[in-house]
């Protein structure tokens, strides 16, 4: 048995932009379910306001990445306009999907990339409730039922292990959005930062073909990263 490993982020703006290179994968090899586990990209809350002080091309970067993914992102620069409190926080929304997670198992992807398009392609605050009420409803769980699962420890634990396990295969370089192919307890990386579909498809057909394990890497994949001159990290 084998299956693709993705490391991604609600709050990775070229995770949202991958997402169609990975469904196309998907649609390709519906013999290979997709594992997920959420980032920690943003461990503390920070603010819009915030990231733009710190990057102050933040705006052109957004622009770049639509251009280079064709993912809309004009509902997110008007967030950055016109709320600049809004905040961004991994830690929390690790939460929310592990209770999704929990609640409906098996659509880890389609619910990944859910809150990456509320955020970014329609502008929405994700850390809100109302809004993840209104994204759990996508697969008919009660309002009552999504806080119920946040509540619980069973919940806070899987977030907990899951962001553990993420931090453990990311290593010291946060490099979003990651992906791999697991074969038992073999593990090949495939692509590291946003990769477009032609690249990430011949490191698959290698992968399994046995004849490379030669990822293909990409742009990195953070608020922080990819934004500043020569794409460094900025170390937040």
């Amino acid at each position: 048995m084998a299956n693709f490993l993705y490391l991604s982020d609600v709050f990775c703006p070229w995770c949202y932009g991958f997402g169609p290179v990975l469904e196309r994968l998907c649609a390709e090899h519906p013999d290979l379910p997709v594992r997920v586990l959420g980032g920690n990209l943003v461990p503390e809350p920070v603010s819009l306001a915030q990231l733009q002080e710190d990057s102050p091309r933040l705006r052109d970067f957004f622009i770049r990445l639509e251009k280079t993914t064709g993912r809309p992102v004009s509902a997110f620069l008007r967030l950055l306009e016109h709320r600049p409190g809004l905040c961004l926080n991994s830690t929390a929304i690790s939460l929310s999907l592990a209770a999704l997670k929990r609640l409906v198992p098996g659509q880890a992807l389609p619910q990944m990339e859910a809150f990456q398009e509320s955020l970014y392609g329609r502008g929405e605050d994700v850390l809100s409730r109302s809004v993840q009420h209104a994204l759990a409803a996508r697969w008919n769980v009660r309002a009552a039922d999504f806080d119920q699962a946040l509540a619980q420890d069973a919940t806070q634990e899987q977030a907990r292990c899951e962001a553990q396990e993420a931090a453990a295969l990311m290593g010291e370089l946060r490099l979003y959005p990651t992906l791999f192919l697991e074969q038992g307890q073999k593990r090949l990386l495939l692509a590291r930062g946003y990769v477009p579909y032609a690249m990430v498809k011949k490191a698959l057909a290698a992968a399994l073909a046995g004849t490379s394990d030669q990822a293909a890497q990409g742009r990195p994949g953070g608020p922080y990263d990819g934004i500043r001159e020569g794409g460094q990290h900025s170390g937040r």
